[in-house]
């Protein structure tokens, strides 16, 4: 084990904490705390439900226009990887799709209030989704993000949840190159999926 930590333990020492699920994160982070002060939110997911569930509209309207720049990419409720992931958990035809649309109806109507629409994006990608990511303020050195694996028989409610500390310098380690922790690793895929999406009119 100390073998392992020593190879491991300064690589991912942005992770902060564990929860076995969403509820336990929610008690110990509410979304308030989370997306409340943001000057930068990027999301990515299936229906990004911690957001478009628990943060009223009202509030994401109030903080956008305090100069908050919101980027969301939800899954494509139209394509065929909704319809897999509808059949690993187990619901009915069109359910996961529809869930998701409300969502992103949701988010348009946040948008439309703005005096800015285009300070807060929405886009979809078609890719079979790996993982939930909320990642506030990404670009400055008090970056938080909030990541969840998809498993196969498991709701996004019920799969852990890692809470990481971004804005740390990559570790250089003797005769390699520089190392990212976990929050660099999913900013980077986010980034990737963004310029593969499509937006939302």
């Amino acid at each position: 084990m100390d073998a392992v930590e020593e190879l491991v333990g300064d690589r991912y020492a942005d992770v902060v904490s564990v929860h076995p699920d969403r509820v336990r994160l929610q008690r110990q982070l509410p979304a308030e705390d989370l997306f409340g002060g943001a000057r930068r939110l990027d999301a990515i997911g299936i229906g990004l439900n911690l957001l478009t569930q628990n943060f009223s509209g009202r509030r994401l309207i109030r903080l956008a226009e305090s100069g908050c720049r919101v980027r969301l990419l939800f899954i494509n409720p139209a394509s065929s990887a909704v319809k897999r992931r509808e059949r690993e958990l187990g619901l009915k035809k069109g359910e996961l799709s529809r869930s998701v649309e409300m969502n992103i109806l949701h988010m348009r109507r946040v948008r439309s209030k703005l005096r800015d629409p285009g300070a807060f994006q929405i886009q979809v990608f078609d890719e079979t989704p790996r993982f939930t990511a909320y990642l506030v303020d990404g670009d400055g050195p008090d970056a938080v993000g909030v990541v969840q694996p998809y498993l196969r028989r498991a709701r996004g409610m019920e799969a852990p949840v890692f809470v990481l500390r971004g804005g740390g310098r990559a570790v250089v380690r003797a005769g390699q190159d520089s190392e990212h922790g976990l929050f660099e690793t999913y900013r980077e895929e986010f980034e990737s999926v963004w310029t593969d999406s499509r937006p939302v009119s």
